[in-house]
């Protein structure tokens, strides 16, 4: 019986092929955006949940007694070496803990050949506590021995290709590692990457920095339990004290609002989310709209055919029955298209839309069934009810209900546009935003500024005189090679000005004698730093020692009185106030992505002494044109000194990439945008379709009374257009109050101008009048009596 039901629905609907094929279409479009966004929607909240107990698994955090300062992720190990120091999560309520320290950009040796890695430094319980799958090793016994060494097998391609890492070495800080395990991808995404995990028993002790705790709860504990008693156990630091709390594994991939250190645990971003999610919901609604207002242009093409099963005792639930077969057939054959183009464009949402979802085979399938029996029963409901209030007399004599009304079939069409005309205006914004952004005035110099490693940080605790020596040969090497080639204006060592350390470290409280304390960003950088990216300092003479500074403007607009400048400055320390000399002010250059307010910033030059000892990266302006030979001249250098990858980028690439973000949801919206209005277009097209073959008749006596194909023309696109008309009314307000609510935290903003709306109506417009004015002038162009005689 169900056979024989889905075989009758096949038949039925293979009798419209043409508005059957738009149906299909439609919907497959639809449903594969909102299985992409739903995939990566699902991927980002469950990061982190490969971990069995990931419920149950805590971070430990610092919070400052006054709350002056940022929260930070910080271990609760015993870092400032104190003497009987207990750590805070030996308590019942916890099972087990482990620390680790982060190391983001260290280096490796592999026969004389060295390789960045991010490396991991911890103990034995790291990997009982987090469930990164081990593909070889024993987990219990992994990093028992400090000269062993687990690395994940992504790394392992990179440094031996196809051949088993596992026995094999490598010199780290001149310890010899061996290889004993291999760590495999996860099922779901991890909010901490690595390459390479170490024993921490390889040194002594560790800075605290990027140093991480991780705790597992016994079942039934939850953090307000913790944090209870977490809360009364106060440490000091100088003359201030500060408590420890956690955070659930769960929460802090999307949370802000906590200081996570550098370069270590990944950030996620639930506005981003919300916004996916809002564009799926759209999106389903387009579609969904869609199908339904050319499903009620079939029943009514059918009504006959309808009206002869009620008149042999159909009965209601029958034709609910044959309409859902229908229906489910048609959504089953949408849903596999949807799949292959999520599978053909796989390739372009990773590339293109960055959107990488990491789901398992369940959720695919949990995700299809909903579609699929779901789905057709809301796409069924009002067909059926429609149909179902209509008499039957009048389904048999094939009369058409509304038709020369609006109609629901309309209504459908304008909230399909009214939708279509929202994506667009944002579209369009969010490309002028990013625009803005990308061609912005950031104050200083950005294009021909090359960065390279030569010397790259140590996670040595000692540094003894060997290594000194080498680090100044090679400083030294590199300085008379710049400064003796034509092929460089300038250079420096340090960071870059979006790349300025906002840590805890850097943070602190100034004022002006007698005034409130500020929180300010405090820095040290080389005097070149100001010739290299040709930031003019207004100052009289550049400070000589630490205890004379420079302030940007943002700074000096903080600190400044009744129109004066400061001249000094107080910081706040752990057990007493410093006191500074302002020097000199440089204009406002920017430090944060531009949807952020810029930093305050005080500015000590290093002493000059530091340069060679530990420069940091290298920064060199190129004369206009002489790249290439610029990159070949360092590349020898790094091969002649250092040896092993030569890494190196440009300011405006670094630049760029802290807009990828915002480039990619300008893509997904251009992308997203252009679907609906193909949506759109099909809906428009089968109405339209439907409309002008139930006016043929009128068509032809028109014409036979004299009217012009422009007359008739003009005729049929008044109704359509007023739909337009109808369509942007409504939308115009909403897509400005939705784009004003989400660009209102935004520092600096493109200004949301006329022509973005009046690009969008001519572009939905144009669009409209290709999709409608074939059909039309085929219709207009009918042999009158052709029509008369088949109508």
């Amino acid at each position: 019986m169900p056979m024989k039901i889905i075989l009758l629905a096949i038949r039925s609907l293979m009798r419209f092929r043409l508005y059957t094929v738009i149906n299909v279409l439609g919907l497959a479009l639809s449903l594969a955006c909102v299985i992409i966004i739903s995939r990566y929607v699902y991927s980002e909240a469950t990061t982190d949940h490969f971990n069995k107990n990931h419920e149950r698994m805590y971070l430990s955090v610092r919070h400052w007694g006054e709350g002056e300062q940022k929260t930070l992720l910080c271990t609760t190990d015993n870092v400032l070496m104190k003497r009987d120091y207990v750590n805070p999560l030996d308590i019942p309520e916890i099972e087990q803990r482990t620390s680790f320290v982060s190391l983001g950009n260290a280096e490796i040796k592999v026969d004389e050949k060295r390789f960045k890695a991010h490396v991991l430094a911890t103990d034995t319980f790291f990997l009982q506590i987090l469930d990164f799958p081990v593909i070889e090793g024993s987990r219990s016994r992994l990093l028992t021995d400090p000269k062993e060494a687990v690395i994940t097998k992504r790394f392992a391609q990179k440094l031996f290709g196809e051949e088993s890492p596992i026995g094999k070495s490598f010199d780290y800080n001149g310890n010899i590692l061996t290889i004993k395990g291999i760590i495999g991808e996860p099922h779901t995404q991890s909010s901490l990457a690595f390459d390479l995990l170490i024993s921490k028993e390889l040194q002594w002790r560790w800075p605290p920095v990027n140093y991480f705790s991780v705790a597992l709860a016994f079942p039934g504990v939850d953090a307000r339990q913790i944090n209870e008693k977490l809360k009364t156990d106060f440490h000091k630091a100088g003359s201030k004290s500060f408590f420890f709390q956690v955070i659930p594994l769960d929460k802090l991939y999307m949370d802000k609002a906590i200081d996570k250190g550098q370069d270590t645990f990944r950030q996620g971003n639930a506005d981003s989310l919300k916004i996916l999610s809002f564009v799926a919901i759209l999106l389903l609604f387009i579609g969904l709209f869609n199908f339904i207002h050319i499903s009620s242009v079939v029943i009514i093409k059918r009504g006959r055919e309808l009206g002869m099963k009620k008149v042999f005792g159909a009965r209601p639930v029958q034709l609910f029955i044959q309409l859902y077969a229908e229906n489910l057939v048609l959504t089953a054959i949408a849903l596999f298209l949807s799949w292959m183009i999520i599978e053909i464009t796989q390739p372009m949402q990773i590339n293109q839309l960055g959107i990488i979802a990491t789901v398992g085979s369940s959720f695919n399938t949990v995700l299809t069934l909903i579609l699929l029996l779901g789905l057709p029963l809301i796409i069924t409901l009002y067909p059926f009810f429609n149909y179902s209030y209509r008499q039957t007399i009048r389904s048999l004599q094939g009369i058409t209900p509304g038709k020369n009304k609006m109609g629901t079939r309309s209504l459908f069409l304008v909230v399909q546009y009214v939708i279509t005309c929202c994506l667009i205006i944002s579209s369009l914004f969010f490309m002028k935003q990013l625009h803005f952004m990308l061609n912005a005035d950031l104050g200083y110099r950005t294009q021909d500024i090359i960065k390279a490693w030569f010397i790259r940080p140590s996670s040595k605790m000692t540094y003894g005189e060997e290594d000194q020596k080498r680090s100044d040969d090679i400083s030294f090497t590199v300085q008379e090679a710049l400064k003796a080639s034509p092929l460089f204006q300038t250079f420096s060592y340090g960071e870059s000005p979006y790349e300025l350390p906002d840590d805890q470290f850097n943070r602190i409280n100034m004022r002006i004698p007698g005034g409130e304390w500020q929180e300010v960003l405090q820095v040290k950088l080389y005097k070149s730093f100001f010739d290299v990216y040709e930031i003019p300092v207004s100052a009289d003479k550049f400070p000589q020692s630490e205890k004379e500074v420079l302030m940007n403007e943002t700074a000096r607009k903080l600190f400044s009185q009744n129109g004066q400048a400061p001249t000094e400055l107080e910081r706040d320390s752990y057990n007493d106030t410093e006191s500074f000399l302002v020097k000199g002010f440089t204009p406002e250059f920017q430090v944060v992505h531009l949807s952020q307010s810029n930093q305050p910033i005080v500015i000590t030059l290093k002493d000059v002494q530091d340069e060679l000892f530990w420069p940091g990266k290298l920064m060199a302006s190129i004369v206009p044109g002489r790249r290439q030979e610029a990159i070949q001249l360092l590349k020898g250098l790094h091969d002649k000194t250092i040896g092993g990858e030569f890494e190196y980028t440009f300011v405006e690439d670094e630049i760029s990439a802290m807009y990828e973000k915002d480039r990619l949801v300008a893509r997904i919206y251009t992308v997203f945008t252009l679907i609906s209005i193909l949506i759109s277009s099909m809906g428009l097209f089968s109405l339209s379709l439907f409309d002008i073959q139930q006016r043929y008749k009128e068509i032809a006596i028109r014409k036979v009374n004299g009217a012009t194909v422009g007359v008739i023309t003009n005729l049929l696109l008044r109704k359509y257009y007023r739909l337009l008309g109808l369509s942007f009314i409504i939308a115009t307000p909403l897509s400005w109050l939705a784009i004003t609510k989400y660009m209102e935290n935004f520092a600096n903003k493109a200004p949301l101008s006329w022509w973005i709306f009046a690009v969008a109506f001519l572009l939905t417009a144009s669009i409209s009048l290709i999709t409608l004015i074939w059909q039309i002038r085929k219709a207009a162009r009918t042999n009158p009596a052709k029509a008369i005689k088949t109508e």
